[in-house]
């Protein structure tokens, strides 16, 4: 975890911000101490719940997917999200078989104890994914980019992996999820180093 101070304003640079880890917890007690922080308690806990996320994301006029939350009923063609307290949406899965989709939905709500997150996608549609490093992405088309720079100006996450849902009419957002330093590319990492060998003081 690493601790971005720019003037009044404390950034925290982590992989995840998942509700109860350190950087979370780090990231309350700024707040309570008074410290301007970025990303905020409240920013990180909508950007991983996929509905929040996507609602709150369709306010700042971001294209997002429609999404439907269900326990057993799913439309085909679509991207499953799981909405138990254990999911991440790194673990999104599109189906396109009621055989498929009867598998991932008993995976990603436990047998039906918990209920899913559904968006129907076009038989056309792909799935890309894309890191957001503040707001900058690297070998990213135009418009990807463009979306990357709205959603950091409306959740403030300094590292994310943005999922997006492309089809006939563009590039839609599917969801937020956490990234794994080693999973950077080269040109990701160099570039998130670059603001860390100049502005950063590494969390003890």
């Amino acid at each position: 975890m690493y601790t971005l101070k720019e003037d009044d304003t404390q950034y925290i640079i982590n992989e995840s911000y998942f509700y109860k880890t350190e950087p979370y917890y780090t990231i309350v007690k700024s707040e309570h101490d008074g410290i301007k922080t970025v990303p905020s308690s409240s920013e990180v806990l909508d950007a991983y719940i996929v509905p929040i996320c996507l609602e709150k994301a369709k306010l700042a006029e971001i294209p997002v997917c429609d999404w439907v939350i269900s326990y057993q009923y799913i439309s085909l063609p679509a991207v499953v999200y799981g909405l138990n307290y254990f999911s991440t949406p790194s673990d999104h899965f599109m189906v396109k078989d009621v055989e498929e989709a009867t598998k991932v939905i008993k995976h990603v709500t436990n047998l039906g104890k918990y209920p899913f997150c559904y968006q129907k996608i076009t038989d056309a549609s792909k799935v890309v994914k894309c890191v957001s490093i503040f707001g900058k992405t690297i070998n990213c088309c135009e418009g990807v980019s463009a979306l990357a720079d709205k959603v950091y100006r409306a959740f403030s996450i300094p590292l994310v992996e943005i999922v997006l849902v492309k089809d006939e009419s563009g590039y839609r957002l599917s969801s937020l999820a956490p990234v794994k330093y080693s999973q950077l590319s080269k040109e990701e990492t160099e570039l998130l180093q670059n603001l860390l060998d100049t502005r950063v003081n590494r969390s003890e």
